[in-house]
């Protein structure tokens, strides 16, 4: 993960963190744990009172016999009944874990800057989200649960033995150093191959990503099989990768049974040795003979969680490392509230690099007054995005300073901050959900009244109302149902809607067709009434009724002024904007290619 995106804090081990979810919920634990040690030791009488009976048949009394085949009947229902309610209990508790997780990692990215998102790849992201978060809810529903009955149940059946005989006790627990060293083995392979698998699919969710939203670019340049070919080579690796885990997770098992095949034989060939000896009974060899099948199969239960548990911590670690980074940007302890602002806003030799050593801004200075509208004009990477960025505190500056109505930004609270500036972006985003829910998304207790009268401010209420289901349609993802002007009006309504005090209109009215632009225009002219506006222009038509432009080349201001002072000047803008001047005078004469 690049620097940019801050520092990580020192945390306990991955899978401490992950049952740390668990030990999150006290009460649900506590209960889970009463109703599991209860199930547990019910049943790990099951084995004793089998032995029982058979020292009962062999002393010839069949009726206490019999008696002990109904306690094992009992044993069974009651046990079983136990643990049906412990795995109920257990099941809510992984989901719950599941849920604080996720909650955990979504309220990380929402405080994370955009330098995190800058430095790394969407769909990389998107499988943290997805994939991995997935991996840790099978760990979560599936191997919590068998972790913890297994520690129970060999607890409970570890007293027992140890009451019965201690030599044959150890017999039987020469299982768990040879299922141990299976585990280990063949579990560090494993957790090697789910790493890797978690990484590639990582890679091949994000390349699927990015060839589902270039779609067009691939048909326009007949790309359609190239592309095919490094998706399934990506998806190949994938593969490979979790066909190696899923081999040494299925040999795991069968392993587990001969280890336990082998330990039963042994506590056989001792526990008769002894018992012909008088050391133990008949019936207690045919106990441990049952304690050791029942340590073999919690040992093919653990085996079968391995893969899981590894899969999880492989997951777990990609989501940690969200977790874990602080972010770079945040209010300060003692930060000033900001419920309104005039809109006064000063830059004082202002330097910024997104990435240190290649710096995009130099000494940029230049002072607003309330209500003033600013035109920020330049080619392409002039640094003009990048003001706006600033100004919202996206990134901080390396020096010099930003003051809102004579604050300096880093000293505001970030959410005030960011209410007061209204921001309307080129490309407009829009939720799926209904219209009403996206203007109100400007500001959340905003009135359905307040978003009516804001659509119909932004030249949005017509076509809304002529919509299937008015304000409440439901818009598709990316809003694809509706024109690139449509989804321009409607994020113009939801500024509307948040009142800010300073606007920001990011070359709003540039991908969109003559007559379209009018409307928008009309619509952003009654939005930035009353409020300092910065208008980033394309066009530079669009601003010459600025009362400042600033002209902006390779991050530094080259001029500021009106435009007729700017053309007078004859300088930088000028050449700027005569150059575009001819550029539309020659479209206009040549007509359409």
């Amino acid at each position: 993960m690049s620097n940019a995106s801050g520092t990580e804090r020192r945390r306990p081990g991955t899978f401490a963190r992950l049952l740390g979810y668990v030990a999150r919920q006290p009460i649900l634990l506590g209960a889970s744990v009463v109703f599991l040690v209860l199930g547990t030791v019910v049943l790990a009488f099951q084995p004793l009172l089998f032995g029982r009976a058979v020292d009962e048949f062999a002393d010839g009394d069949a009726g206490n016999a019999t008696r002990y085949g109904l306690a094992i009947v009992a044993v069974a229902v009651v046990g079983g009944l136990l643990t049906y309610v412990a795995n109920r209990q257990l099941a809510a508790l992984a989901q719950g874990g599941m849920e604080l997780m996720r909650n955990d990692l979504f309220e990380a990215m929402q405080e994370l800057s955009l330098g995190f998102y800058d430095a790394e790849a969407p769909g990389d992201l998107n499988a943290r989200v997805t994939s991995d978060i997935e991996a840790v809810n099978q760990f979560f529903t599936t191997a919590v649960p068998r972790i913890i009955t297994t520690a129970m149940t060999v607890v409970t059946m570890l007293i027992i033995m140890l009451s019965l005989d201690l030599t044959m006790s150890v017999v039987v627990l020469l299982i768990v150093p040879m299922s141990l060293g299976l585990i280990v083995v063949l579990g560090r392979r494993i957790q090697a191959d789910a790493a890797a698998y978690q990484q590639l699919i990582g890679e091949v969710n994000g390349y699927a990503e990015e060839v589902v939203q270039g779609q067009r670019t691939v048909r326009t340049y007949a790309t359609e099989a190239e592309t095919l070919a490094r998706l399934v080579e990506l998806s190949e690796q994938a593969r490979e990768a979790d066909r190696s885990a899923q081999f040494r997770s299925y040999l795991m098992q069968p392993a587990s049974r001969l280890v336990n095949n082998l330990d039963i034989a042994l506590v056989g060939l001792i526990g008769g040795t002894r018992a012909l000896t008088g050391a133990v009974s008949l019936g207690d060899v045919v106990s441990f003979v049952g304690y050791s099948q029942q340590f073999g199969g919690q040992a093919m239960q653990l085996s079968q969680v391995v893969t899981q548990t590894l899969s999880a911590i492989a997951g777990a670690r990609r989501v940690f490392t969200i977790i874990d980074t602080e972010p770079d940007l945040a209010s300060s302890e003692d930060a000033t509230p900001l419920p309104s602002a005039d809109g006064k806003v000063d830059f004082d030799n202002v330097d910024f690099s997104y990435v240190p050593g290649k710096q995009i801004l130099f000494d940029n200075d230049f002072h607003v007054a309330p209500g003033q509208f600013i035109g920020l004009v330049g080619p392409t990477g002039a640094g003009k995005s990048t003001i706006i960025n600033l100004l919202t505190r996206f990134y901080d500056i390396e020096s010099g300073t930003i003051r809102l109505d004579d604050h300096d930004i880093t000293e505001l609270e970030l959410d005030d901050l960011r209410h007061r500036c209204g921001v309307v972006l080129q490309v407009p985003y829009l939720f799926s959900e209904s219209i009403m829910y996206n203007l109100r998304y400007g500001r959340e207790g905003a009135t359905d009244a307040e978003c009516i009268e804001a659509a119909k401010s932004a030249n949005a209420h017509g076509f809304i109302t002529r919509l299937p289901d008015g304000y409440d349609t439901v818009l598709s993802e990316g809003a694809v149902s509706l024109s690139q002007g449509q989804r321009q009006l409607l994020t113009i309504a939801r500024a509307i809607v948040s009142e800010p005090d300073v606007l920001v209109l990011d070359e709003a009215t540039s991908s969109v067709d003559t007559r379209t632009e009018r409307r928008i225009q009309a619509a952003i002219d009654r939005l930035m009434e009353d409020r300092t506006s910065f208008v980033i222009a394309h066009r530079l038509a669009t601003v010459r009724h600025a009362d400042q432009i600033i002209a902006l080349d390779r991050g530094r201001i080259q001029e500021i002024g009106s435009h007729d002072e700017l053309i007078a000047a004859r300088g930088f803008y000028h050449d700027l904007y005569m150059e575009q001047f001819t550029r539309q005078e020659s479209s206009d004469v040549s007509g359409p290619g």
